[in-house]
């Protein structure tokens, strides 16, 4: 009797072990299939992943099953089991977040102008039911009328259209109208172009315009072949799918073979063409951006004669949150100075240590350099750098991978293929060599001129050069033809 105990009491001891190896076994598979069907990392560290771990399994399965093992032998197969099940069903969770977010990225089919309802500061008017009933003034734009018509389901309002935007806070700031809609753009101007007015607002509500993004991407396999990236930098914090200015304008041309970059910055006042709008539609390049990223890649490839493969769209939560994922950048700056955005950081000249924060003070500032925008775009240009030098030179992107995807989150967006983005890491996992890294900038002359987007209203704009113009050009073709 105490016999046949003993010996159920063993086989239920048995069939625990086993269960356990069956699990972790099954968890090991799913693990493999999943970094297969990733397809980012190179075959050769597949092969050696496979053949290690299966013939750990292997020895672990059969100092689990056979009866005969000793009970010591099994306990601590199964310790090793348990340990491998878990470090694999968490690297499951990884794998599931990369694919979703590389998913994600690349899949956008929508982009979101938001308008914004604004009274004057001291006005009586607290939400937006407050302004049923009343006029709301709106700055005549592209996607003006579908945001009136999404206004109108919420309350029932008297719109006027404004041609002249100065006109239109005039008429708020002497009560004439009793709010405004107005886009991100034209918000904007209250605190650069339109400063003087000293108009102080409040915002009460927003309103979303979605508007379908075009198809523009030109494939090339990008391990292989040299390709242009443009780099939109979006001047606002939040979701990348808002329709925004542009305050970082970049062409990054890469040579894969050579394992070279060109990095070619353009002015966020360059007087540009807006090719959808006609030839005689000139306006600044980061207004470009309020139409949508597809007018901005068509501007900048109109005024170098090039082909921009993809964009690659950010914004400020992009800057910060990449740079804190990988411990900071190192950044050589030009000049000792003092940012004037936030008001509390100093650069010292030469090489400082920076957070997301404190590189994004310092990629923005031009108000502290006599040539402005010209040495915000070298400044730019360092920070890109510099994060591009510690993610490939380093184990910096395997180490923080999982961390900068979280940092990523939602203000991150590109219209290159899931597949280019894999092979392109599998590239770079497989040769972790760093990149030849060479920088150039459009320059240009002050102007005061009439914009497409505001007709009525004399803006600073950056006259091109053509001078700059050509040998940024040359530069770039050299680069494409490896």
């Amino acid at each position: 009797m105490k016999k046949d105990k003993r010996k159920r009491s063993k086989n239920k001891g048995i069939w625990f072990f086993r269960t356990i190896a069956i699990l972790s076994i099954i968890i090991f598979i799913v693990f493999g299939i999943m970094l297969y069907v990733l397809d980012m990392i190179p075959f050769k560290y597949l092969i050696i992943f496979y053949i290690v771990f299966g013939l750990l399994y292997l020895y672990l399965f059969i100092t689990s099953f056979p009866k005969k093992i000793k009970n010591k032998f099994r306990i601590s197969s199964c310790v090793f089991l348990i340990l491998f099940g878990t470090i694999f069903g968490i690297g499951i969770k990884y794998l599931n977040d990369t694919m979703d977010f590389v998913g994600v990225i690349s899949k956008d089919l929508f982009q979101k102008e938001v308008y914004y309802v604004m009274t004057l500061d001291d006005s009586k008017y607290k939400n937006i039911k407050d302004l049923d009933g009343k006029s709301i003034g709106i700055y005549s734009s592209k996607n003006g009328e579908e945001a009136i018509k999404l206004l109108d389901k919420k309350i029932k309002s008297t719109s006027k259209e404004y041609k002249n935007v100065v006109e239109l806070f005039e008429d708020l700031q002497d009560n004439k109208i009793d709010a405004v809609l107005i886009n991100e753009s034209t918000k904007n101007l209250l605190d650069t172009d339109l400063a003087d007015m000293e108009l102080k607002l409040k915002e009460i509500y927003k309103v979303y315009v979605s508007i379908e993004k075009t198809d523009i991407v030109k494939v090339v396999d990008i391990t292989k072949k040299p390709f242009n990236i443009y780099v939109a930098g979006g001047d606002a914090y939040g979701s990348i799918d808002n329709v925004t200015n542009t305050d970082v304008n970049m062409i990054i041309t890469v040579d894969p073979v050579n394992r070279k970059v060109l990095l070619t910055s353009i002015p966020r006042d360059y007087y540009v063409n807006l090719p959808s709008f006609g030839n005689d539609a000139y306006d600044k390049l980061t207004h470009a951006g309020y139409y949508g990223i597809e007018e901005s890649v068509k501007a900048i490839e109109n005024l170098l004669d090039i082909d921009i493969n993809y964009y690659v769209k950010v914004n400020f939560s992009t800057i910060e949150g990449v740079i804190d994922a990988i411990k900071g950048v190192d950044v050589y700056s030009d000049y000792s100075f003092n940012e004037c955005a936030y008001g509390i950081y100093h650069f010292n000249k030469g090489m400082n240590h920076l957070n997301g924060k404190q590189a994004l003070a310092f990629a923005r500032e031009r108000k502290s350099f006599s040539d402005g925008d010209i040495q915000r775009v070298k400044n730019q240009q360092k920070v890109l750098t510099a994060i591009i030098d510690k993610v490939t030179s380093s184990t910096t992107l395997v180490t923080n991978f999982s961390q900068i995807l979280d940092s990523v989150g939602n203000s991150f967006s590109t219209n290159m293929e899931t597949k280019s983005i894999n092979r392109f890491i599998k590239m770079q996992l497989n040769d972790m060599r760093g990149w030849s890294i060479e920088s150039q900038n459009l320059v240009g002359t002050d102007l005061y001129t009439y914009t497409y987007t505001y007709p009525n209203l004399q803006l600073y704009v950056m006259k091109q050069d053509e001078n700059s113009i050509a040998m940024s050009k040359n530069k770039i073709n050299k680069y494409l033809k490896g």
